[in-house]
């Protein structure tokens, strides 16, 4: 089976072991113009909180910049909010 960035359960930056909770998604023009991008990578808490888009010059009608929580992220976080009540 392939890994999918999504599926990764390791933070994609160089050098930082933490599980992953977010798959950070953009999508802009090429700067040639010639296409579409599209760019993904699964991060952990604090390396999402230090992403922002970076391609705004290739903003275009389906330009994308979105941040999903990863379905494993999420019902981790609830288990341990639940076990913290």
């Amino acid at each position: 089976m392939v890994e999918t960035p999504a599926s990764s359960r390791e933070c994609h930056r160089r050098g930082c072991d933490e599980p992953a909770a977010f798959v950070v998604r953009e999508r802009y023009q090429e700067e040639t113009g010639k296409g579409a991008v599209e760019a993904e990578a699964v991060l952990c808490r604090a390396h999402t909180a230090e992403e922002h888009p970076t391609n705004l010059d290739g903003v275009y009608a389906e330009y994308v910049f979105r941040v999903d929580p990863l379905p494993e992220a999420v019902s981790d976080d609830a288990s341990s909010n639940r076990s913290n009540e």
